[in-house]
């Protein structure tokens, strides 16, 4: 992403949030030991959390 707007900057704020209490919740922060299932849920968490974001920014501030 280029040159974020306000909107983008606080979507990947929250899926970062998002992302860091799934890592807390199956409670293995070594990646590398990680599961092909952890590893699709953890994408999963983090893209439906930046896109929600985003939605419900742009329905109540809308870019037009």
């Amino acid at each position: 992403m280029i040159d974020p707007n306000k909107h983008e900057t606080d979507a990947l704020l929250a899926a970062s949030i998002s992302g860091g209490a799934f890592v807390e919740t199956i409670g293995k922060t070594d990646l590398s030991g990680w599961t092909e299932q952890e590893w699709a849920a953890l994408i999963d968490v983090i893209v439906t959390s930046f896109q929600d974001f985003l939605r419900q920014a742009y329905a109540d501030d809308p870019p037009f």
